[in-house]
């Protein structure tokens, strides 16, 4: 018995002793494969590492090399975010121009004669053809049948017609807002709707054509507007452009 004790002893000795061998040649093989790698040459190229080809010997040495593809390795391209660039504006102070008011030209008299009525819109004066009191919107110019009627001022043939009451009829626009009316005139107008004319120029001639004014002697009825307003136009008549003789 006691034989055997000492046999399994002898054999548990034996078997740690054959793994205690093996274990310090595994090490040592390590170590020596550790230090051939270290003092084993290194290779350079001018091509970077991972450019470098690979080369796979046979085993038997007898045949070529084979040479792998290099492994081409890129650098990922970063996008940077566009950013809009900041617009700069110049602000240019704004400078409010006032438009030049058109100033109303200076009116001469229409025909040459003497003033048998003058403007009276807020007074009654005495019709001889209708025998009444009523107002009167213009003045009246005395003068001969046919005797010429001019533009009191430039400006711009706006109407033509034939009024049931005053007759002929021609109606100017000047600068300023202003028109001028010419009635009671004869049929024979000189000029039409849409004419540039000039202060002095002929449109048309002293007639009898204003059914309303018929009892009076020959003249020419003739008004003035400002704003659509009907005004005095002896006020608007300078002294050095009067050249008639007022009746009283």
């Amino acid at each position: 018995m006691e034989q055997k004790k000492n046999e399994q002893r002898t054999a548990q000795i034996l078997y740690i002793t054959i793994i205690m061998v093996m274990l310090i040649m595994a090490l040592a093989v390590g170590l020596v494969t550790m230090a051939n790698r270290r003092n084993a040459p290194s290779v350079t190229t001018d091509m970077p590492q991972s450019m470098q080809s690979t080369s796979i010997p046979d085993k038997d040495h007898t045949s070529p090399s084979v040479t792998t593809a290099p492994r081409v390795t890129t650098t990922p391209r970063v996008t940077q975010p566009y950013t809009t660039p900041a617009v700069t504006t110049s602000h240019t102070p704004v400078i409010n121009v006032e438009e030049p008011v058109a100033v109303a030209p200076e009116f001469i008299m229409p025909t040459i004669g003497n003033v048998s009525k003058t403007f009276s819109i807020d007074v009654l004066v005495y019709s001889n053809t209708m025998e009444d009191y009523r107002t009167h919107n213009g003045i009246d110019i005395c003068a001969t049948l046919g005797d010429a009627v001019m533009a009191a001022a430039d400006g711009i043939v706006t109407e033509i017609y034939e009024d049931p009451m005053m007759g002929c009829t021609v109606v100017i626009s000047h600068d300023g807002d202003m028109k001028t009316v010419y009635q009671n005139l004869a049929d024979e107008i000189t000029v039409d709707i849409g004419n540039n004319v000039k202060s002095g120029e002929v449109i048309g001639a002293v007639g009898e054509s204003a059914i309303i004014e018929i009892a009076e002697e020959p003249h020419l009825h003739f008004e003035m507007m400002l704003s659509g307003e009907r005004v005095d136009p002896l006020e608007f008549i300078s002294d050095a452009a009067m050249t008639i003789v007022y009746d009283e």
